[in-house]
């Protein structure tokens, strides 16, 4: 067991093409999935920007902020309203990575923690959640500068759930530095 462990962190550890900065920007969808607050708003357009610090060729520490316009449902007697609502994300986290073709393809999943401003429900829709994600990542050029990515994401509130949200994003990475 410890030499397949060994074997698998010194497969990782040699991964060339991990780029030390990587800017993300791109657009994509929020997608209501559970809860009362989530419920009553439908799916809207977002748009994206992040940043990733690779700490080590396997692992990077990232943050990320997501804005998107949801229209909701405000129902009454005298029938329903359909006002468009802004959704913002603030997400930071963790992300492992592991490359395939020399780095030209790179797979990785992250998790952490996320701060939600629900225009909706303002005051009680507000607080912390945790997300966790999925990416994949495609290198454009030789050098690995420029990359196309698709990423899914969940956002919950720990304990009883009152939201919970998915999004969907494509985008473009512009990477650079190298690791020392």
């Amino acid at each position: 067991m410890r030499f397949l462990l060994l074997l698998l962190t010194s497969v990782l550890w040699a991964q060339d093409g991990a780029k030390l900065h990587n800017f993300e920007i791109g657009g994509g969808g929020i997608f209501p999935i559970n809860g009362y607050i989530a419920n009553n708003s439908l799916s809207g357009p977002a748009g994206f920007a992040s940043y990733e610090l690779r700490l080590f060729k396997p692992l990077g520490a990232e943050i990320g902020y997501m804005e998107g316009s949801l229209p909701g449902a405000l129902c009454s007697r005298f029938g329903c309203e359909y006002p468009d609502f802004t959704l913002k994300l603030l997400d930071y986290g963790l992300r492992g990575h592991v490359c395939w073709r020399d780095c030209r393809v790179d797979f990785s999943v992250g998790a952490g923690g996320a701060y939600i401003w629900n225009e909706a429900y303002a005051y009680f829709a507000n607080g912390t959640l945790f997300q966790y994600s999925g990416k994949v990542s495609v290198a454009l050029d030789r050098g690995k500068h420029v990359r196309l990515a698709g990423t899914i994401r969940t956002y919950r509130d720990i304990g009883r759930p009152t939201q919970q949200w998915i999004t969907t994003s494509g985008s473009l990475i512009f990477a650079f530095g190298r690791r020392p």
